[in-house]
């Protein structure tokens, strides 16, 4: 059947992908806003909003919600990211019913008192106080790639931040984020048409305000893409690297992406893997990611090792991504299987399913009508194009290193003269 879509009398696009054969159903809805989006005064509101605003739906059930979600064993929870919020729930078709009318109470006003927001900025205060990420090479690494950008500030907020924080302002800012444009719910999993006739009943009769929708365009850094090779280190009492590149989406494609990055860090042969590690023993894992918006994208992995090896280990890595500029290295790559052969296989999981086709179609832009499409768009990408796109951005140019570790003992110029090699 593939993606379907519906507008609500409200506005609200609501795109289904629905599997009869299915125990299930995973309901989200995406709202375009995140850190990339804010203020300086307001970091850290999106992510305030996304707590406040599952507090709120208790709040406008009298206190049932927690006791109604455990009685249907139905899930229902919210993510934030740097440019979207994904607010969800999901549980057996049976019950989908009793899911809808609660999930379409995102959508109201604010009426939580002064004392009940509090009480939630002082669980948020708790989780930043809590979280590892203020100081992990991670976060480190979107200060100095995003510098002098809203993407360099934490997705969470401080705790300063939140605090002056109230009612008012989230209520405002839910209006300014809730609109036109700026929402879409995406269903995925079984559910019936009487049920989803009830969806849309409910999403009838929400209101969305007026206002401008968010892009996913990125602010761009003002060195991305000139980066000068410097390396920067941090004190800490491990040692960890992180490569970070800079892509110009308007080269690279996703699927191109998609199959870089997991022949790099995935998989069991992963070259980084295979001789870092397995080969080496110069460290346990690595970890990566690719951050990717409309115009811009980084893609970056790193992974910690001993000091006295790291010169080594940069040496490593340097190498391997200049062989992956060659075409015969991926001539004789295992390319692609995840997403040729394995496609298929997404259609049975709900909530990866649910991700995957909102985001790659409605933030991305990316337009597969179905699996088939979305699977063609992986297995047009050949080697040598693999080879020029490493090429493109295996770069000096496009290159920020960064170090956590005993700062006076790393040499951050002989890590840069390493890195020449690129």
């Amino acid at each position: 059947m593939g993606e379907q879509r519906i507008i609500t009398s409200s506005g609200i696009p609501v795109y289904t992908y629905l599997n009869p054969s299915s125990s299930g159903f995973f309901l989200s809805l995406f709202v375009r806003s995140g850190c990339m989006y804010e203020g300086e005064d307001e970091c850290g509101i999106t992510h305030f909003l996304e707590h406040i605003s599952i507090r709120n739906v208790n709040a406008l059930m009298n206190g049932e919600l927690y006791s109604t979600l455990d009685r249907y064993g139905i899930e229902f929870n919210a993510s934030t990211f740097s440019e979207m919020v994904q607010f969800y729930t999901s549980g057996a078709t049976e019950n989908f019913s009793h899911a809808a009318p609660i999930f379409a109470r995102l959508f109201d006003p604010i009426v939580l008192s002064s004392s009940q927001i509090d009480a939630e900025r002082e669980r948020i205060r708790a989780e930043i106080r809590e979280a590892d990420d203020p100081g992990s090479i991670t976060a480190f690494t979107s200060e100095c790639v995003f510098r002098g950008t809203p993407l360099a500030r934490s997705i969470t907020g401080t705790r300063g931040s939140v605090s002056r924080i109230g009612k008012r302002r989230l209520e405002e800012y839910r209006r300014r984020i809730f609109v036109p444009g700026n929402v879409f719910v995406y269903i995925t999993g079984n559910v019936s048409q009487a049920d989803l006739d009830l969806l849309i009943r409910a999403l009838d009769g929400v209101t969305l305000y007026s206002g401008e929708p968010n892009s996913n365009l990125a602010p761009v850094p003002a060195d991305f893409m000139q980066r000068g090779g410097d390396v920067f280190v941090k004190n800490a009492s491990y040692t960890g690297i992180r490569f970070s590149f800079d892509i110009d989406m308007s080269l690279a494609s996703v699927p191109e992406l998609d199959l870089l990055y997991d022949a790099m860090l995935c998989g069991y042969s992963s070259p980084l893997f295979m001789e870092l590690s397995e080969g080496r023993g110069l460290c346990y894992d690595l970890s990566g990611t690719t951050e990717r918006y409309k115009n811009i994208g980084v893609l970056s992995f790193g992974f910690e090792t001993r000091e006295t090896r790291l010169y080594e280990a940069v040496e490593v890595c340097l190498d391997i991504l200049n062989r992956m500029k060659e075409v015969e290295y991926w001539a004789k790559a295992p390319l692609g299987a995840s997403y040729v052969d394995n496609c298929m296989m997404l259609y049975d999981d709900a909530r990866d399913l649910n991700f995957t086709f909102a985001y790659d179609n409605y933030l991305l832009g990316l337009g597969y009508r179905d699996l088939a499409d979305r699977r063609r768009a992986y297995q047009r990408v050949t080697p040598r194009r693999l080879a020029e796109l490493c090429r493109q951005i295996f770069r000096g140019c496009a290159l920020t290193v960064t170090v956590r570790g005993n700062k006076r003992r790393i040499d951050a110029d002989k890590i840069k003269s390493i890195c020449k090699a690129l």
